[in-house]
């Protein structure tokens, strides 16, 4: 059966730790990730099939902050971001005229969108979060215009050395001092962080409608970049 929204809620609340404070902190940094090298591979990628007004949506859009750059950019354009969790919805920015946040699980979304509507789609950091995420990209091929894009950016799975090493000091996890309560959440998180490779989303995208037309893997093999377009 697919994941009910109380058990998505829960995962993501384990997962973010403090809602609130997670919010704040996608908003804090927003602008770095957010970047000139950002804006100019997503316009490589993406601008080539927007028309001059887009149809845009964004999975896992927190507060909203990619759907008003989004709507800011493009004057005019329709942007609907995708998101669950309350403490997220709570700190919703204010979006442009024509943008929305839609409250819907995306481990078995219903998106408020016709089918071919949608020019071009986006996921930052959200499918590690996801125990499936089939359902999501099949609705993404549902609203997808063929010729549409996808541009998915990931943690995707690293060994174990090179997880903790980004994340502690080796000498602290075989100490035995450290608390267990902070070796389960290193581990906990390892598990979530390191649930897809890219080759799986790869896998998954291709075969839920799509080509894929790009894949770069970075930050020591953690850290995914895909393009992908819908088939026609």
């Amino acid at each position: 059966m697919p994941e009910t929204p109380d058990k998505t809620l829960e995962m993501l609340e384990r997962h973010h730790r403090d809602g609130a404070r997670f919010a704040a902190m996608m908003k804090e940094g927003f602008e770095r990730r957010y970047d000139v090298a950002f804006w100019a591979e997503w316009e490589h990628w993406m601008g080539p099939v927007l028309p001059e007004r887009p149809v845009i949506i964004d999975l896992g859009a927190g507060p909203g902050m990619l759907v008003q750059a989004l709507g800011r950019r493009y004057p005019g354009a329709r942007v609907t971001g995708v998101e669950v969790a309350p403490y997220m919805l709570e700190a919703a920015v204010e979006l442009p005229e024509g943008c929305a946040l839609v409250a819907e699980d995306l481990h078995d979304p219903h998106l408020p969108l016709a089918a071919g509507s949608v020019d071009a789609a986006h996921a930052a950091v959200v499918f590690h979060e996801m125990n499936q995420p089939v359902r999501a990209l099949q609705e993404v091929a549902r609203v997808l215009r063929p010729g549409g894009r996808f541009y998915i950016t990931d943690w995707v799975r690293a060994p174990l050395p090179v997880y903790v090493a980004a994340q502690t000091e080796e000498a602290r996890v075989f100490d035995a001092a450290t608390p267990v309560a902070e070796l389960d959440d290193l581990f906990v998180h390892f598990m979530e962080h390191n649930r897809y490779s890219a080759e799986d989303l790869v896998w998954l995208l291709e075969r839920t409608g799509f080509n894929v037309l790009a894949t770069e893997v970075t930050r020591e093999g953690r850290y995914a970049r895909l393009v992908a377009e819908r088939r026609g």
